[in-house]
């Protein structure tokens, strides 16, 4: 039985819409001027910025009180009542399940990429979660691939589907699986080789993976 594993963040869930709605939310009830919306998204660096250093900025910015770990502690409180899971990548993976496939997602994190999937639901829509802190493995890292399949009950064989190139394309070929790039309206610039797909959502990487559209693939 094939599998596919997908990446959570910007790929099943769009990261950067819920940080947007959490960081409205946190300029409206910290009564911030309205540009600190765009400079806590720019700050933020999509995610790859510690926490540590985004909030010791906002808190020297804006002249808070609060000490750094209790603006990072309600963050994490907050932060994942902002996610959304779109109901059509919803029914996606459900059509990819009914049609036989094993479904798992592969994220790096820490354990709190879990609070996401279950405020979403999403955890009930695959077979397996693989949080990279969880199982000491980060993609590109060729373990957690491996650990998202035997939590399977499955061989690694099938599609890896994610927006990062060096982590998820990259991670994914690796391991011989088929890969779907999310583009996000982005050029791939890593060179050969790229990915077998290139595609602006979930259901168009199902698409592909049950044979149903070919347009896309590489061949």
């Amino acid at each position: 039985m094939p599998v596919a594993l997908f990446d959570l963040d910007n790929t099943l869930l769009d990261r950067a819409a819920a940080f947007a709605r959490w960081a409205r939310s946190f300029c409206v009830a910290r009564g911030l001027p309205d540009e600190a919306h765009a400079w806590l998204v720019a700050a933020d660096d999509d995610g790859f910025r510690p926490r540590e250093e985004v909030f010791a900025g906002v808190r020297s910015r804006y002249d808070m009180d609060d000490p750094v770990d209790d603006l990072i502690q309600a963050y994490f409180r907050d932060y994942s009542t902002c996610f959304e899971f779109p109901a059509d990548s919803r029914n996606a993976l459900r059509r990819l399940r009914s049609a036989g496939w094993k479904v798992a997602v592969v994220t790096n994190g820490l354990k709190f990429q879990e609070q996401k999937l279950s405020f979403t639901r999403l955890d009930a829509e695959v077979d397996a979660v693989c949080v990279s802190a969880l199982v000491d493995s980060w993609k590109p890292d060729s373990r957690i691939f491996e650990e998202a399949a035997r939590r399977c009950g499955v061989g690694l064989e099938g599609w890896m589907v994610g927006d990062s190139g060096p982590a998820d394309i990259r991670g994914g070929q690796g391991v011989g699986l088929r890969t779907i790039w999310i583009h996000r309206d982005r050029t791939w610039d890593l060179g050969d080789p790229e990915p077998d797909a290139q595609v602006s959502d979930v259901p168009a990487a199902v698409r592909i993976i049950l044979g149903e559209d070919t347009s896309e693939v590489r061949t």
